[in-house]
């Protein structure tokens, strides 16, 4: 009776060995199911994101192009910008000039401000030698 036994139990062993590949046949084909869906799902995302990134592309691009049309389109509109534009350019050009100059005279003044300083310090410093020196003398003499 003991060899009937190891000989079912060796039976059910070569069964579940022959069970086990095809278990793990299906389990490696729904995770490769299951990647190959995440992967068309991706491509399907990134595609729809393009087409929308393009479609909004040239929509913006159709509208410039309409903007640009009616500006410079009719000669009497294109005239009236490029007016404007000479205009500004040569505001701009003043505008730089008159910084220039405020930059000059704002260089001027901080000269001025540093050689009245020192003329200041200097005169300040010798009124307090002056008054050190005062100091010195005794107050009767000076009466």
């Amino acid at each position: 009776m003991a060899p009937t036994k190891a000989s079912s139990n060796s039976s059910q062993e070569n069964d579940e060995t022959q069970d086990a590949p095809d278990s793990q046949d299906s389990a490696t084909e729904m995770v490769t199911r299951l990647a190959q869906k995440m992967v068309n799902s991706t491509k399907k995302r990134r595609e729809a994101r393009r087409n929308e990134l393009r479609a909004g592309f040239l929509k913006q691009s159709t509208r410039i192009v309409k903007k640009i049309d009616v500006t410079f389109g009719d000669p009497a509109k294109s005239q009236v910008v490029l007016a404007g534009l000479k205009e500004l350019s040569d505001l701009l050009k003043r505008k730089a000039a008159i910084e220039e100059k405020i930059f000059a005279h704002t260089a001027i003044l901080e000269k001025a401000y540093l050689d009245a300083n020192q003329e200041l310090s200097v005169s300040l410093k010798g009124r307090l030698q002056d008054i050190a020196h005062l100091e010195d003398i005794p107050v009767r003499s000076v009466l």
